[in-house]
């Protein structure tokens, strides 16, 4: 072990000691370290996240819920149980990923540490978590630590993210989106400070862990090595994830010429073995990142506050080697593994080699030719050739619509104003502006929808709540449609549950759907005919829910070309985005595809992903 301090040394060699040090360690733990990183991904797998899941679901059942739906989430009979359950499901899922990452710093730490020695190491940590200092623990790992995704990761934390909706609608005004940038900028700063925490948890006596952390990384040559050496781990294993991607594909690019009937099987098989590789090397990524944060906590234990000091080593010093059966024990576990994702997953390849029929929906018209929600910008979404148009309609001050999304006319054209505040004619006369450069007037519905009729442009009409509707405001609405004779040509959503149970009360014949900013578990209890989920929680899993319920399912707001590319191959019924030119690309480019390889490849890059 290196032992010259920090301090003592510049930030770029300081780098490439921890990185040096780091990989000798990860070599050292050998077959032990990798039936470790197995079992533990197995078992989270097949184990903890089905009973997380089940504990769930009866968390809900208990407050006469099926499914989470956040906009009708109610506080009544139950409750008190709800909470309990949901305080076990946290509990629990705390205790699994700290005992999943002290397993792993100290089998890093002490590579030839005898199971039982470990074992008791293991119980002191477990004690430790038992004390109220280490709540401040809990927060990292389920907060600061998945939504900066530096450092260490985990199955249970992996979908815990900043939901796009938030982002992206954060993005589209220079105030917030330099605000969100700072506060972003903010969370990388505190997660390089906080990110000794666990291995200082581990390794050391006398608590302090968060506080510890913070004092070892003060100053350039305190974080900067730390983040830059986090950062290279992660770019190497970024890299073998994608060439671990591109291997995976070989026999099915190779099926599809050669025997393009076998390809579901085979693409189904590769994708097993890839899945499995991807759980290793997410858990070697890891265990690499691990390393180099204990061997930061070991060159700056001199610098440990006053009262925290490396805990001994166990008296029994090393232990035996590891047995050459477990290298035997470690294949068997993984060809079943593998065997088991592969005949999981035939149904799945034979259903991607079926073409993407998946409607394109332009996100409040096209941005990139016009402001949202008026003329301009669904005029540029009919250009660029999309299925629908998603639009927003509010009603207000003297009871008529306009297509706005915004309560208030701040973000558009930089105005306090509220719409219900506002009449009609007032508000028709306002010119709204975007990033882009883009102006134009805030439509009225009546206009939009003509303009929409003049281009045989279907649309998505969501009825928006800007806080001054008439108790009748859906019934106006449904008038007001009827006159432009556009009532029965387009479909229609909403958040609001009781403007969507009124409308299909009214005209039980309109294809409504209820839209949700958050669901989980399963299909809302609604009379809607489709569901429109945030990309966030718009899991594979809701999805097969809505099927099962004789739902349609759409997802917004998706962006980013991996998720238009996961729900194309998904068969989601319709695609709500910002950038329907890309999506309809990809749309085509996959109805052109002969063969499985690409679908498959768009597959197991998901899989692949570190960090």
């Amino acid at each position: 072990m290196v032992k010259s301090r920090p301090g003592q040394t510049g930030v770029w060699r300081e780098t490439g000691l921890l990185l040096a040090e780091g990989t000798r360690l990860v070599r050292a733990g050998g077959a032990r370290l990798a039936a470790l990183i197995l079992a533990c991904q197995l078992v989270i797998l097949g184990i903890a996240l089905p009973v997380i899941g089940w504990l769930y679901r009866e968390a809900l059942r208990a407050a006469g819920m099926h499914g989470l739906d956040m906009g009708q989430l109610r506080i009544g009979q139950g409750f008190t149980l709800t909470a309990a359950l949901i305080v076990l499901i946290i509990a629990i899922a705390f205790w699994l990923i700290s005992m999943q990452f002290a397993l792993l710093v100290l089998l890093l730490r002490r590579p030839g540490l005898g199971w039982r020695d470990l074992g008791r190491e293991l119980g002191r940590v477990a004690r430790r978590l038992l004390r109220p200092g280490s709540g401040a623990l809990l927060l990292y790992l389920f907060l600061l630590l998945p939504l900066t995704g530096f450092g260490f990761t985990s199955v249970l934390t992996r979908g815990i993210a900043i939901p796009s909706f938030i982002s992206g609608e954060l993005a589209k005004s220079v105030q917030t989106g330099i605000g969100f940038s700072l506060f972003l900028l903010l969370l990388v700063a505190l997660n390089v400070r906080l990110a000794l925490t666990v291995p200082v948890f581990v390794l050391t006596t006398g608590g302090r862990a968060a506080r510890s952390s913070w004092r070892l990384t003060r100053g350039l040559r305190g974080w900067a090595p730390i983040a830059l050496s986090v950062g290279t781990v992660l770019g190497v294993f970024a890299t073998l994830g994608t060439l671990l991607a591109v291997i995976a594909i070989l026999p099915t690019a190779l099926s599809d010429a050669v025997a393009p009937g076998a390809s579901p099987v085979v693409a189904a098989y590769s994708l097993g073995a890839a899945q499995l590789a991807g759980l290793m090397l997410s858990g070697l990524a890891t265990a690499a990142v691990a390393a180099v944060l204990i061997t930061a906590v070991l060159r700056g234990a001199e610098r440990l506050p006053a009262g925290v000091e490396l805990a001994p080593s166990p008296a029994r010093g090393e232990g035996p080697r590891p047995p050459r059966r477990l290298a035997g024990i470690v294949t068997a576990a993984a060809v079943v593994a593998v065997l088991g994702f592969g005949t999981a997953g035939v149904g799945t390849m034979q259903r991607l080699s079926e073409y993407p029929e998946t409607l394109v929906l332009a996100h409040r018209g096209f941005s990139d030719g016009g402001v949202e929600n008026t003329i301009g910008g669904l005029e540029a979404a009919h250009e660029a050739g999309a299925d629908l148009v998603e639009m927003d309609v509010m009603q207000t001050r003297d009871g008529e619509f306009v297509a706005m999304h915004d309560a208030t006319l701040g973000r558009l054209a930089g105005r306090a104003d509220a719409v219900k505040d506002l009449t009609l004619d007032e508000l028709t006369s306002i010119t709204v502006r975007d990033l882009h450069g883009h102006e134009d007037l805030i439509p009225s519905l009546a206009d939009y929808v003509s303009r929409a009729q003049e281009l045989g442009m279907p649309l998505l009409i969501e009825i928006k709540l800007g806080g001054g509707e008439t108790p009748d405001h859906v019934e106006r609405l449904v008038a007001e449609l009827e006159r432009l004779d556009a009532l029965e040509s387009n479909i229609y959503h909403s958040l609001d549950a009781p403007s969507v149970e009124r409308l299909k009360l009214l005209r039980p014949d309109l294809t409504v759907g209820y839209t949700m900013a958050f669901a989980a578990v399963d299909a809302p209890d609604t009379p809607a005919d489709f569901i429109v989920v945030e990309e966030w929680s718009a899991t594979e899993h809701l999805q097969g829910a809505a099927l099962a319920a004789g739902l349609g399912f759409m997802t917004w707001t998706v962006d980013d070309e991996s998720g238009m590319r996961e729900h194309l191959r998904r068969g989601t019924d319709g695609i709500i985005t910002d950038h329907p030119d890309t999506v309809l690309s990809l749309r085509d480019e996959m109805q052109d595809e002969t063969g499985l390889a690409a679908a498959l490849f768009d597959i197991v890059e998901r899989f692949v992903t570190v960090g």
